[in-house]
């Protein structure tokens, strides 16, 4: 035993005033409205973090590498997470490699020296 009622549509509390499509986007202001909030919600490219190497772009150095390699070269700048050497010399283990450029990345780098310091081994009695 069913109610037979009939379904009224639902109305709405507030009367609201029918709205022209066509005429909200034929208004140029609108339309740059429309591309200056989109221009503005672009995310940017995070910033780099800094390193502190600064100081040594464009001066000879020497790096010691967290695998235990000597770097020696010229510290032209650095691009994105990687120092970029010029004329680089690189010694580890038993083997020497000579190259025009060469990029470091810096998660591999444990300390950079001035070029002029002075190395010496240290004989043991």
């Amino acid at each position: 035993m069913k109610d037979e009622k009939k379904e009224q549509p639902i109305k709405p509390k507030t009367s609201v005033p029918p709205v022209d499509i066509m005429d909200t986007f034929s208004d140029a202001e609108a339309g740059d409205r429309i591309e200056e909030k989109l221009s503005i919600s672009v995310p940017t490219q995070p910033l780099l973090k800094p390193t502190g190497l600064g100081r040594y772009f464009n001066q000879r150095v020497r790096v010691l590498c967290k695998d235990g390699n000597v770097m020696k070269g010229f510290l032209q700048g650095r691009r994105f997470d990687y120092l970029h050497f010029l004329n680089i010399e690189e010694t580890g283990g038993d083997e020497k490699t000579t190259a025009d450029w060469c990029g470091v990345k810096i998660d591999g780098i444990s300390r950079i020296y001035p070029g002029n310091a002075k190395v010496e081994k240290i004989s043991t009695p």
